[in-house]
């Protein structure tokens, strides 16, 4: 059976993922060193990729970013922004691969030195209600990790329920600090 996502919740899904790869470079909050979104590493991938040097930096950094969060996360059965099962994974990076065929121009964020920027960014992108704010000041910290409940897999394949649930990850970003990740994620129900 065929699930169906509107491509509209993978572009977002995507620019949130893009925007967290960025603010983990190493010239922003240092949460990571893949280095392919800062100038340099832009600099190296136009050599290799000349005329999608962006598009390869952002699945470079993508990809960094879901090394780390697994890291972090473990051996826990768990829904991050950068893990939210194989078969949707695939489809919010094919809208890369997308924007790439039809040679959309990709705009890179630029680096943020602080969490206020990275909220100032998210909130670009994503709208916060006030039962979203008062979700988040109920999530359990614990170190590197935030506990934000149980998810039923059947709710990654819910419109409404995905959108709410990948608001909530991408803004409990900004409870992390420079050189310091703090992952959320939702524990994974079967």
């Amino acid at each position: 059976m065929d699930r169906y996502i509107p491509s509209s919740i993978l572009h977002r899904i995507l620019e949130l993922r893009l925007l967290i790869a960025r603010a983990g470079e190493r010239d922003s909050l240092a949460w990571w060193d893949s280095h392919a979104l800062t100038q340099q590493g832009q600099w190296a991938l136009a050599r290799l990729y000349p005329g999608s040097a962006a598009h390869a930096g952002v699945r470079l950094a993508i990809e960094a970013a879901v090394i780390v969060h697994a890291k972090t996360v473990g051996h826990r059965p768990a829904v991050t922004l950068f893990s939210l099962g194989a078969d949707l994974d695939a489809r919010v990076m094919r809208q890369l691969d997308l924007w790439r065929m039809d040679d959309r121009p990709l705009s890179l964020p630029p680096p943020m030195r602080s969490p206020s920027e990275l909220k100032a960014q998210l909130s670009q992108i994503i709208e916060l209600p006030d039962d979203d704010l008062a979700f988040l000041k109920s999530a359990t910290a614990n170190g590197s990790l935030i506990g934000m409940g149980p998810v039923p897999a059947a709710d990654l394949w819910s419109e409404r329920k995905l959108e709410t649930i990948i608001r909530r990850l991408a803004a409990a970003y900004a409870s992390s600090e420079v050189g310091h990740l703090v992952v959320p994620y939702y524990r994974l129900e079967s």
